[in-house]
């Protein structure tokens, strides 16, 4: 399988489904998903994360990244509805750039 950002193949196993929305911030399924290596998978999420971050004001620490997804997952609607069109600008950037 190709990923769909470098285009380099690899085996199915190390081909990961992407949710363009995470999940973290309300994503669904039908919001589209890609199919990604891990290291892109990784630079997708870290982006959308680092852009969520920093429009609430808090610096990205990849050490702590698994604690700050949980953290926006916890906000209220309204500011995860800013955290989904921050995601897809990402998406647009990240495969159409």
């Amino acid at each position: 399988m190709k990923c769909d950002k470098c285009n380099k193949d690899f085996e199915e196993r190390l081909i990961q489904s992407s949710h363009d929305i995470p999940k973290y911030i309300g994503g669904i399924d039908s919001d589209g998903r890609h199919w990604l290596c891990k290291d892109c998978h990784d630079k997708y999420d870290n982006l959308i994360l680092i852009r969520c971050l920093n429009f609430v004001g808090e610096e990205f620490n990849f050490d702590e990244r698994i604690l700050w997804m949980k953290e926006l997952s916890k906000q209220p609607e309204g500011l995860k509805m800013k955290f989904k069109e921050i995601a897809e600008d990402v998406k647009e950037e990240f495969f159409d750039g």
